[in-house]
Protein backbone atom coordinates (compact mmCIF):
# COMPACT_ATOMS: atom_id res chain seq x y z
CA UNK A 1 0.00 0.00 0.00
CA UNK A 2 2.78 2.51 0.95
CA UNK A 3 5.03 2.24 -2.66
CA UNK A 4 1.34 2.85 -4.23
CA UNK A 5 1.42 5.88 -2.31
CA UNK A 6 4.58 6.63 -3.25
CA UNK A 7 4.31 6.24 -6.81
CA UNK A 8 1.20 8.31 -6.81
CA UNK A 9 3.19 11.22 -5.34
CA UNK A 10 5.70 10.27 -7.77
CA UNK A 11 3.31 10.63 -10.38
CA UNK A 12 1.62 13.58 -9.36
CA UNK A 13 5.12 15.78 -8.49
CA UNK A 14 5.80 14.67 -12.13
CA UNK A 15 2.66 15.91 -13.66
CA UNK A 16 2.88 19.31 -11.44
CA UNK A 17 6.45 19.84 -12.83
CA UNK A 18 5.01 19.34 -16.17
CA UNK A 19 2.46 21.67 -15.85
CA UNK A 20 4.30 24.37 -14.58
CA UNK A 21 7.00 23.56 -17.21
CA UNK A 22 4.22 24.00 -19.72
CA UNK A 23 2.94 27.30 -18.15
CA UNK A 24 6.48 28.34 -18.10
CA UNK A 25 7.03 27.73 -21.71
CA UNK A 26 3.62 29.08 -23.25
CA UNK A 27 4.22 32.40 -21.45
CA UNK A 28 7.64 32.54 -22.87
CA UNK A 29 6.10 31.51 -26.00
CA UNK A 30 3.90 34.69 -25.81
CA UNK A 31 6.79 37.06 -24.57
CA UNK A 32 8.86 36.10 -27.75
CA UNK A 33 5.72 36.13 -30.26
CA UNK A 34 4.80 39.68 -28.68
CA UNK A 35 8.33 40.70 -29.20
CA UNK A 36 8.55 39.81 -32.38
CA UNK A 37 5.34 41.28 -33.53
CA UNK A 38 7.03 45.15 -31.96
CA UNK A 39 10.28 44.76 -33.15
CA UNK A 40 9.13 43.13 -36.60
CA UNK A 41 12.22 40.80 -36.42
CA UNK A 42 13.31 37.67 -38.35
CA UNK A 43 13.58 36.13 -34.39
CA UNK A 44 12.05 32.63 -34.53
CA UNK A 45 10.38 31.13 -31.61
CA UNK A 46 12.35 28.70 -28.81
CA UNK A 47 11.77 25.84 -26.90
CA UNK A 48 13.57 26.28 -23.37
CA UNK A 49 12.42 22.88 -21.62
CA UNK A 50 11.83 20.75 -24.93
CA UNK A 51 8.88 19.76 -24.03
CA UNK A 52 8.06 17.00 -26.73
CA UNK A 53 4.03 18.63 -27.36
CA UNK A 54 5.03 22.34 -27.20
CA UNK A 55 8.24 21.36 -29.77
CA UNK A 56 5.33 20.55 -32.49
CA UNK A 57 3.21 23.78 -31.93
CA UNK A 58 7.10 26.20 -32.09
CA UNK A 59 7.72 24.17 -35.31
CA UNK A 60 4.52 24.90 -37.02
CA UNK A 61 4.67 28.94 -35.46
CA UNK A 62 7.85 29.21 -36.63
CA UNK A 63 7.19 27.93 -39.66
CA UNK A 64 4.04 30.76 -40.17
CA UNK A 65 6.81 33.20 -38.88
CA UNK A 66 9.38 32.43 -41.62
CA UNK A 67 5.77 32.54 -44.25
CA UNK A 68 4.73 35.56 -43.41
CA UNK A 69 8.06 37.15 -43.29
CA UNK A 70 8.56 35.86 -47.13
CA UNK A 71 5.41 37.37 -48.59
CA UNK A 72 6.14 40.63 -46.28
CA UNK A 73 9.50 40.97 -48.10
CA UNK A 74 7.69 39.38 -51.90
CA UNK A 75 5.22 42.32 -50.96
CA UNK A 76 7.97 45.06 -49.96
CA UNK A 77 10.03 43.98 -53.83
CA UNK A 78 6.84 44.31 -55.44
CA UNK A 79 5.79 47.53 -54.32
CA UNK A 80 9.08 49.26 -54.46
CA UNK A 81 8.64 47.67 -58.27
CA UNK A 82 5.36 49.24 -58.62
CA UNK A 83 6.96 52.67 -57.45
CA UNK A 84 9.72 52.53 -59.77
CA UNK A 85 6.97 51.83 -62.82
CA UNK A 86 4.48 54.76 -61.77
CA UNK A 87 7.75 56.92 -61.44
CA UNK A 88 8.60 55.80 -65.36
CA UNK A 89 5.51 55.58 -66.67
CA UNK A 90 4.85 59.22 -65.26
CA UNK A 91 8.49 60.02 -66.83
CA UNK A 92 8.11 58.55 -70.23
CA UNK A 93 4.71 60.14 -70.92
CA UNK A 94 5.65 63.21 -69.83
CA UNK A 95 9.02 63.64 -72.04
CA UNK A 96 6.87 63.82 -75.54
CA UNK A 97 3.83 65.00 -74.15
CA UNK A 98 6.07 68.06 -73.17
CA UNK A 99 7.71 68.06 -76.22
CA UNK A 100 5.05 68.36 -78.20
CA UNK A 101 3.20 71.41 -76.39
CA UNK A 102 6.70 72.99 -76.58
CA UNK A 103 6.15 73.48 -79.92
CA UNK A 104 2.32 73.87 -80.36
CA UNK A 105 3.46 77.62 -78.13
CA UNK A 106 6.30 78.05 -80.52
CA UNK A 107 3.45 77.98 -83.52
CA UNK A 108 0.96 80.32 -81.28
CA UNK A 109 3.57 82.77 -80.19
CA UNK A 110 6.21 83.50 -82.46
CA UNK A 111 6.09 85.04 -86.21
CA UNK A 112 7.33 81.94 -88.05
CA UNK A 113 7.42 80.76 -91.78
CA UNK A 114 4.58 78.44 -93.11
CA UNK A 115 7.67 76.39 -93.91
CA UNK A 116 8.85 76.92 -90.14
CA UNK A 117 5.19 76.01 -88.76
CA UNK A 118 5.08 72.13 -91.06
CA UNK A 119 8.45 71.31 -89.69
CA UNK A 120 6.90 71.81 -86.35
CA UNK A 121 3.89 70.35 -86.89
CA UNK A 122 5.96 67.26 -88.23
CA UNK A 123 8.00 67.25 -84.92
CA UNK A 124 5.04 67.35 -82.57
CA UNK A 125 3.29 64.43 -84.61
CA UNK A 126 6.44 62.10 -84.49
CA UNK A 127 5.94 63.27 -80.69
CA UNK A 128 2.19 62.28 -80.10
CA UNK A 129 2.78 58.97 -82.65
CA UNK A 130 5.80 58.17 -79.64
CA UNK A 131 3.30 59.42 -77.17
CA UNK A 132 1.28 56.39 -78.91
CA UNK A 133 3.47 53.49 -79.13
CA UNK A 134 4.41 54.12 -75.20
CA UNK A 135 0.86 54.27 -74.04
CA UNK A 136 0.77 50.57 -76.43
CA UNK A 137 3.37 49.55 -74.72
CA UNK A 138 1.99 49.95 -70.91
CA UNK A 139 -1.07 48.65 -71.98
CA UNK A 140 0.10 45.53 -73.67
CA UNK A 141 2.50 45.06 -70.61
CA UNK A 142 -0.11 45.58 -68.25
CA UNK A 143 -2.55 42.72 -69.99
CA UNK A 144 0.50 40.51 -69.75
CA UNK A 145 0.78 40.36 -66.26
CA UNK A 146 -2.94 40.35 -65.71
CA UNK A 147 -3.65 37.46 -68.10
CA UNK A 148 -3.48 33.98 -66.55
CA UNK A 149 -4.91 32.14 -69.51
CA UNK A 150 -3.35 29.43 -71.49
CA UNK A 151 -2.20 31.06 -75.56
CA UNK A 152 -4.19 29.47 -77.73
CA UNK A 153 -1.81 27.49 -80.45
CA UNK A 154 -1.51 26.55 -84.03
CA UNK A 155 0.87 24.77 -86.68
CA UNK A 156 2.70 27.56 -87.95
CA UNK A 157 5.81 28.01 -90.57
CA UNK A 158 8.08 29.98 -88.63
CA UNK A 159 9.97 30.60 -91.43
CA UNK A 160 7.50 32.73 -93.55
CA UNK A 161 6.48 34.09 -90.43
CA UNK A 162 9.81 35.32 -89.80
CA UNK A 163 10.12 36.66 -93.65
CA UNK A 164 7.04 38.06 -92.98
CA UNK A 165 7.81 40.07 -89.96
CA UNK A 166 11.11 41.33 -91.70
CA UNK A 167 9.08 42.59 -94.96
CA UNK A 168 7.74 45.36 -92.03
CA UNK A 169 11.11 46.64 -91.58
CA UNK A 170 12.37 46.55 -95.15
CA UNK A 171 12.02 50.38 -95.83
CA UNK A 172 12.99 51.99 -92.47
CA UNK A 173 16.22 49.65 -92.79
CA UNK A 174 17.05 50.33 -96.48
CA UNK A 175 16.83 54.05 -95.66
CA UNK A 176 19.95 53.64 -93.54
CA UNK A 177 21.57 51.03 -95.81
CA UNK A 178 21.09 48.35 -93.38
CA UNK A 179 19.82 45.39 -93.96
CA UNK A 180 18.33 42.09 -92.17
CA UNK A 181 19.18 38.87 -93.35
CA UNK A 182 17.25 35.37 -92.52
CA UNK A 183 19.66 32.31 -93.01
CA UNK A 184 18.08 29.15 -92.49
CA UNK A 185 19.10 25.41 -94.19
CA UNK A 186 15.28 24.60 -94.17
CA UNK A 187 12.88 26.42 -96.21
CA UNK A 188 10.30 25.58 -93.58
CA UNK A 189 10.29 24.74 -89.92
CA UNK A 190 6.90 24.00 -88.05
CA UNK A 191 6.17 24.73 -84.30
CA UNK A 192 3.18 24.41 -82.50
CA UNK A 193 2.68 28.45 -81.47
CA UNK A 194 0.57 31.81 -81.01
CA UNK A 195 0.99 33.39 -84.43
CA UNK A 196 0.04 36.71 -82.96
CA UNK A 197 2.19 36.45 -79.85
CA UNK A 198 5.11 34.99 -82.24
CA UNK A 199 4.97 37.66 -84.69
CA UNK A 200 5.02 40.36 -81.37
CA UNK A 201 8.19 38.69 -80.34
CA UNK A 202 10.19 38.91 -84.01
CA UNK A 203 8.44 42.58 -84.07
CA UNK A 204 9.97 43.59 -80.65
CA UNK A 205 13.29 41.58 -81.14
CA UNK A 206 13.95 43.55 -84.54
CA UNK A 207 12.94 47.08 -83.31
CA UNK A 208 15.47 46.47 -80.46
CA UNK A 209 18.03 46.02 -83.18
CA UNK A 210 16.91 49.03 -85.65
CA UNK A 211 17.10 51.07 -82.38
CA UNK A 212 20.64 50.04 -80.68
CA UNK A 213 22.68 49.66 -83.63
CA UNK A 214 23.55 50.76 -86.97
CA UNK A 215 24.74 47.43 -88.06
CA UNK A 216 23.14 44.72 -90.23
CA UNK A 217 20.60 42.12 -87.99
CA UNK A 218 21.57 38.91 -88.87
CA UNK A 219 18.70 36.46 -87.99
CA UNK A 220 19.67 32.66 -87.55
CA UNK A 221 17.41 29.43 -87.58
CA UNK A 222 17.88 25.80 -86.94
CA UNK A 223 15.83 23.11 -85.74
CA UNK A 224 18.01 20.14 -84.50
CA UNK A 225 16.29 18.88 -81.07
CA UNK A 226 15.22 22.46 -80.35
CA UNK A 227 14.52 25.09 -82.64
CA UNK A 228 16.85 27.89 -82.21
CA UNK A 229 16.67 31.26 -83.49
CA UNK A 230 19.69 34.18 -83.10
CA UNK A 231 19.03 37.52 -83.61
CA UNK A 232 22.64 39.35 -84.11
CA UNK A 233 23.72 42.66 -84.34
CA UNK A 234 26.56 45.08 -83.57
CA UNK A 235 25.90 47.44 -80.06
CA UNK A 236 25.82 50.77 -80.09
CA UNK A 237 26.65 50.80 -76.47
CA UNK A 238 28.73 47.66 -75.74
CA UNK A 239 28.04 48.41 -71.82
CA UNK A 240 24.97 47.41 -72.11
CA UNK A 241 24.37 44.07 -69.34
CA UNK A 242 23.36 41.31 -70.48
CA UNK A 243 21.71 40.20 -67.53
CA UNK A 244 19.46 42.66 -66.89
CA UNK A 245 18.34 43.58 -70.52
CA UNK A 246 15.18 41.86 -70.45
CA UNK A 247 13.83 43.46 -66.62
CA UNK A 248 11.40 46.13 -66.72
CA UNK A 249 12.16 49.77 -67.78
CA UNK A 250 16.13 48.35 -68.04
CA UNK A 251 17.28 51.19 -70.46
CA UNK A 252 20.94 52.68 -71.12
CA UNK A 253 19.60 55.89 -71.54
CA UNK A 254 19.63 56.99 -68.38
CA UNK A 255 17.84 60.48 -68.72
CA UNK A 256 14.89 58.49 -70.85
CA UNK A 257 14.93 61.21 -73.11
CA UNK A 258 14.67 59.45 -76.22
CA UNK A 259 10.93 57.97 -75.00
CA UNK A 260 12.57 54.48 -74.82
CA UNK A 261 10.55 52.54 -71.81
CA UNK A 262 12.92 49.21 -72.26
CA UNK A 263 9.62 47.31 -71.94
CA UNK A 264 10.17 45.05 -75.64
CA UNK A 265 12.72 42.78 -74.36
CA UNK A 266 10.52 42.15 -71.20
CA UNK A 267 7.58 41.42 -73.32
CA UNK A 268 9.56 39.50 -75.93
CA UNK A 269 10.74 37.47 -72.57
CA UNK A 270 7.18 37.12 -70.78
CA UNK A 271 5.71 35.87 -74.53
CA UNK A 272 8.54 33.28 -75.03
CA UNK A 273 7.97 31.85 -71.52
CA UNK A 274 4.21 32.06 -72.07
CA UNK A 275 4.78 29.81 -74.81
CA UNK A 276 7.16 27.33 -73.28
CA UNK A 277 10.31 28.56 -75.05
CA UNK A 278 13.42 30.29 -73.19
CA UNK A 279 15.35 33.46 -74.19
CA UNK A 280 18.66 34.91 -73.00
CA UNK A 281 21.25 36.74 -74.63
CA UNK A 282 25.36 36.67 -75.42
CA UNK A 283 28.04 39.24 -75.39
CA UNK A 284 30.82 39.26 -77.24
CA UNK A 285 32.45 42.61 -77.22
CA UNK A 286 30.21 44.61 -79.54
CA UNK A 287 28.34 41.95 -80.78
CA UNK A 288 25.00 41.26 -79.34
CA UNK A 289 23.18 37.81 -79.77
CA UNK A 290 19.53 37.14 -78.74
CA UNK A 291 18.44 33.75 -78.54
CA UNK A 292 14.98 32.01 -78.63
CA UNK A 293 14.75 28.12 -78.02
CA UNK A 294 11.62 26.49 -78.23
Amino acid sequence: MLSIIIILLIVIFILITYLFLLHKELKDIEKEMNLIKKENSNQLIHSKYNLKSVKKIILKINHLLKETKELEIEYNHKNESLKKMITNISHDLRTPLTAALGYINLIKEEKISMKEKEEDLSIIEERIRTLEDLINSFFEFSKIIANNKEPEVERLNIIALLEETIANFYDIFGNENRRIKLEAKEEKIYLFSNKMMLSRIFDNLILNAYKHSTSDLKIEIENKDKVRIVFENILLQPSLDVEKIFNEFYTLDISRTKCNTGLGLTIVKEFVEQLNGRVYAKKEKDILKIIIEF
